[in-house]
């Protein structure tokens, strides 16, 4: 360890290394000289220069630093709670096989022109010499000094004692003032970490990397616990798939206890039903849709209003009651007597709406017949021996055929009469 040495003169007395006190200068000198004199007059005068200051303790400390390898820093001696100081003498000491002085700078507590020291920064020992031109106690605090060195390429990784003694300090008096000396501490690392903005993580902490590639490594001081939140279920519906509920850590991210999948549940369907189109309303076809969601499965399709429009009207193939409904317990609005002209207004299976003589009920199809054409856009139209597709074909006839409607059983299909022939034909083929 080398020694810096940092002298302060005090009123003359003989604590300067000659080779110094030689490069002050002869102003310096003289200087110190009145100095002497005036207070040896004042002292056999019988006369006191000033008060005796009050008795404290000041701090003297050098700053601590945290740098790389070949890295060039600053390291401050700073004065607190000066309790009055005319001059002093300390000594910094470090490592030089590991931190290279480079430059001196004068701090703010002396002037310039109360200082001097070696140009030389090579030398074992550096001598700082200051003091006071006038006999006042500086009680000022501040920095004493600003040290400029370079830490060494192949420095281990570890922290060095910058070291500071204070060899000497005293007023204006010649008293002894208590300075307490606090040493510093230069930690050299491999990094000096600047934290990437990201967090990594693990089951049971989260921290920072340091952003630079040729680091990357976990910075200690950012290490923190998980803070643990709830992340809430969600519910499967028919279509879409949910999630049973996890935890996370609020500040991460970090997902604690994964959600699981929890699948579809699929539709469960149910019938709408068809709604016949009539001559008063439209009908639908039969559909489907979801009894949980409600989704259409199956779009109904809108059926037209039934048109009856008929160049003559239908007629009675025999005496026939209209009943208030269809159904022939209802109530008997009248009896229509066979041959008699009626309008029909809609048809339901097995009956017809129908208006005679200003009255409007419902009579059995059996007993109504009424002209219509055959209406194909091409080929012909089959005459079946019953109400469906699977009956078999008695005949065919083509387009403009008129046929007598006899009857209304099945839905979507006639009873009729064909030059003596009794079948069944696709009603939406007649008109």
């Amino acid at each position: 360890m080398k020694i810096i040495e940092i002298l302060f003169v005090i009123e003359g007395k003989e604590v300067l290394p000659m080779n110094i006190l030689k490069k002050s200068g002869v102003c310096r000198l003289l200087a110190m000289f009145c100095a002497v004199l005036v207070f040896t007059v004042f002292a056999f005068a019988g006369t006191t220069v000033s008060a005796k200051s009050e008795t404290k303790e000041g701090t003297l400390s050098v700053s601590s630093k945290t740098v790389e390898r070949g890295d060039k820093f600053i390291v401050t001696i700073d004065l607190k709670d000066n309790p009055g100081i005319w001059g002093m003498k300390i000594k910094v000491g470090y490592d030089h096989s590991i931190f290279t002085l480079t430059s001196v700078e004068n701090g703010d507590i002396f002037d310039n022109e109360d200082t001097s020291w070696s140009s030389d920064l090579s030398k074992e020992e550096f001598v700082y010499l200051a003091y006071l031109n006038n006999l006042k106690n500086n009680t000022e605090n501040g920095t004493v000094l600003k040290l400029e060195f370079t830490a060494s390429d192949t420095a281990e990784f570890k922290p060095y004692v910058i070291s500071l003694k204070v060899e000497q300090a005293i007023n204006v008096h010649e008293e002894d003032i208590a300075l307490k000396a606090n040493e510093g501490a230069i930690s050299i690392v491999k990094c000096i970490h600047v934290n990437d903005t990201k967090w990594s993580s693990d089951a049971n902490t989260h921290w920072h990397n340091c952003v630079y590639d040729d680091c990357k490594e976990k910075i200690e001081k950012t290490v923190e616990n998980h803070k643990v939140v709830d992340i809430p279920g969600v519910k499967a519906t028919c279509e879409k798939s949910g999630l049973t509920s996890g935890k996370k850590c609020s500040v991460c991210g970090y997902i604690i206890k994964k959600q699981n999948v929890i699948k579809a549940k699929g539709h469960t369907p149910v019938v709408l039903p068809a709604v016949r189109a009539t001559a008063k309303r439209t009908g639908l076809t039969k559909g489907k849709k979801c009894k949980v969601c409600g989704k259409i499965l199956v779009a109904q399709k809108k059926i037209p209003k039934i048109s009856y429009k008929m160049k003559k009207p239908a007629t009675t193939s025999k005496k026939v009651k209209m009943y208030q409904k269809n159904n022939q317990s209802s109530k008997v609005i009248m009896t229509i007597k066979k041959g008699q002209n009626i309008t029909i207004l809609d048809m339901k299976k097995g009956w017809y709406l129908v208006e005679h003589n200003g009255k409007v009920g419902y009579v059995k199809s059996t007993a109504v017949i009424w002209i219509g054409k055959v209406k194909v856009d091409e080929g012909r139209l089959r005459l079946r021996s019953g109400a469906g597709r699977k009956y078999k074909i008695i005949t065919t006839y083509p387009k403009g055929t008129k046929v007598e409607v006899i009857g209304n059983g099945k839905i979507g299909w006639y009873k009729v009469r064909v030059n003596k022939k009794v079948g069944y034909m696709a009603s939406k083929f007649v008109k």
